[in-house]
């Protein structure tokens, strides 16, 4: 879910013997593309958000079940309007020949670690509320009944189980409490032979992170989770390819060769002609940004063999601020909603090239131009053959960047060249 993520600075100087990632990007079948979607309270409601991902062009949607509301008093006791809100959604992406990667978050009352939680009482909502959700439960094991009922009763309409969800989140808002990872890693364990068992085909992930610096993956590691996933899930918003490619480092670093999942991705269009419509924990851009980078992401990854998904956050607009969706609140397609059809339709092209100008600016050399938000950038300059300034710079939210060089460096004699980090593919300059 959005929630504040590490930003990287405009300018950001890179340490000596920092090198771009030659990471494979063999053709391969395309990796199953998609969006998240909501819960319906009526087969109506399903069915509408459905289509919209089938004309897209759709192969998969992420969901959430609310362990809490499935599961409101006691184990094995289920909601049936919970468990029937779940059915409308798998069973119309089922009908519409689309597959389903689920999660399961929400700790409820009468399993969450939440200290002052009172379940003897009350209305399902007053003790399935945040204050008690948003935390780990009480054991691992405890969550292995909901989750393989889940995956049993749906079987082959699930593209993936994908084990709770970004557990690394700062704000604590999915899981909270002490000793994060070696508890998380905990669950991975005692969910993934159950859930193998119950449907052998089921990919099942771990990880669930937001994080791309790598420290939680490393801490996953050291604390056993190798061994109990399919593959990776990653929530990579702001800037998803450059996060990918090091993340793929990290693991690759360390023996793991799984796949990543890029269950959550995506911008914000909260940019008004006035500024912001509100405020929000993610820079707000524009439609037609949105729009661009979007399709960026999806074109990338498109023939990527170390990465079997891309889900992007999400179909709807939920408020003024989380204007993340294709479609506005009030149901009127946005300009990304045109632009990731066409790319899901299967319309080529590849990752857009940067622009690049050189003026002079006083004693220095200003280097502007434009690239993708879903992109980071290597800016090297050279006098002769000698490299005398490298920088890794990433665009703003409204798709430009502007760099002024060292006045050391001088306003003549010198070559300039900027990298996409994910495709290699460079633009030169020299005055």
């Amino acid at each position: 879910m959005p929630a504040l993520r590490r930003t990287f600075p405009l300018l950001a100087p890179l340490v000596a013997g920092l090198a771009l990632l030659s990471l494979p990007n063999a053709a391969s079948a395309s990796p199953l593309m998609g969006v998240q979607v909501d819960g319906a309270d009526t087969a109506a409601g399903a069915a509408s958000q459905l289509e919209a991902v089938r004309n897209l062009h759709g192969k998969v949607v992420r969901i959430e079940v609310s362990w809490a509301r499935l599961e409101p008093r006691q184990q094995g006791s289920y909601d049936a309007a919970a468990l029937k809100a779940v059915d409308r959604i798998v069973d119309s992406a089922a009908a519409r020949g689309i597959k389903v990667v689920m999660f399961v978050d929400r700790t409820p009352c009468w399993a969450s670690t939440y200290a002052k939680k009172d379940c003897s009482a009350g209305t399902d909502s007053e003790i399935n509320d945040f204050a008690t959700t948003r935390y780990q439960p009480q054991k691992a094991e405890q969550v292995v009944p909901v989750s393989t009922f889940l995956v049993q009763r749906y079987g082959a309409k699930l593209a993936a189980y994908e084990v709770w969800n970004e557990p690394d989140q700062a704000n604590e808002k999915y899981w909270a409490g002490p000793n994060k990872v070696v508890n998380y890693v905990a669950l991975m364990k005692a969910l993934y032979a159950p859930l193998k068992a119950a449907n052998p085909a089921l990919q099942v992930l771990g990880g669930s992170f937001v994080g791309a610096n790598g420290a939680w993956l490393k801490a996953m590691y050291a604390a056993g989770a190798k061994g109990y996933y399919d593959g990776l899930a990653v929530h990579f918003y702001d800037l998803p390819l450059y996060s990918l490619k090091q993340t793929r480092a990290v693991q690759l670093a360390n023996g793991d060769t799984t796949p990543m999942w890029l269950s959550e991705f995506g911008w914000t269009s909260c940019q008004g002609a006035n500024g912001h419509t509100a405020g929000v924990d993610h820079p707000c851009v524009t439609q037609s940004t949105q729009a661009s980078a979007l399709a960026d992401v999806f074109r990338a990854i498109a023939h990527t063999d170390w990465i079997s998904s891309a889900v992007m956050y999400t179909l709807k607009d939920s408020d003024d601020a989380y204007q993340f969706g294709l479609i506005s609140r009030r149901g009127a397609r946005k300009p990304a909603y045109k632009s990731v059809r066409s790319v899901l339709a299967g319309a080529s092209g590849a990752l857009r090239r940067p622009t690049m100008a050189l003026r002079r600016s006083g004693a220095s050399v200003q280097v502007s131009g434009k690239g993708s938000l879903a992109d980071a950038y290597v800016l090297r300059v050279y006098q002769g053959q000698t490299l005398r300034y490298r920088a890794l710079i990433r665009v703003s939210r409204f798709g430009a960047y502007a760099v002024k060089l060292p006045a050391v460096l001088g306003t003549s004699g010198l070559r300039v060249r900027l990298t996409s980090d994910w495709s290699g593919r460079s633009v030169t300059r020299t005055r």
